[in-house]
């Protein structure tokens, strides 16, 4: 059931720190038994912020960075810009989509989604593709949800593990703009 009580806005430097928190905190939940708890346990949310810091105090054009609030505080986040492997067919790319369990299912994804892929519209970086783990049946239905549809795999190293990701592309990104 959605709700009326969040906001969404551009991410600052200021908002690594929550940023990191919400990203440990949601691999650790959505990720388990799906990754290595070793990978899970170990995340560093120290290191994590300081990389979301910089790249937020040097945000370069072409990328956007959205977190979500609700009572001020930051329970998810969004990021995109150019995609980061080459495909000339999808050049816009949502790196990370990512809101804590507790404010699943209220329309806050969709929001993330939809304040990301109309920057990178306004910017001429469409269509958009995203990627998800393989097996995490939750992320792949809520692409669904919104008009994703399967256009690759990959098997990609990650801190000594691999991961086996799908891609979800939009060669009309309408639905994510409206959805």
């Amino acid at each position: 059931m959605p709700i009326a009580d969040f906001r969404i806005r551009r991410g600052t430097p200021d908002d690594a720190p929550a940023i990191a928190s919400v990203r440990v905190d949601t691999w650790r939940s959505a990720y388990r038994g799906l990754l290595p708890d070793a990978l899970l346990d170990g995340l560093d949310t120290t290191s994590i912020t300081a990389n979301w810091r910089r790249g937020l105090e040097t945000i370069d054009p072409t990328r956007v960075a959205y977190v979500a609030e609700v009572d001020h505080e930051v329970i998810g986040f969004a990021s995109g810009g150019r995609a980061r492997h080459a495909n000339a067919a999808y050049p816009g790319e949502v790196y990370a989509l990512y809101v804590r369990d507790a404010h699943q299912g209220k329309g806050i994804g969709r929001a993330l989604l939809r304040a990301s892929a109309a920057e990178l519209v306004e910017r001429g970086l469409t269509p958009i593709v995203i990627w998800t783990l393989f097996n995490n049946p939750a992320s792949r239905g809520f692409y669904e949800s919104v008009g994703g549809r399967v256009i690759g795999e990959k098997r990609e190293p990650f801190e000594g593990h691999e991961l086996h990701e799908v891609a979800y592309g939009w060669l009309d990104p309408a639905p994510l703009v409206t959805g």
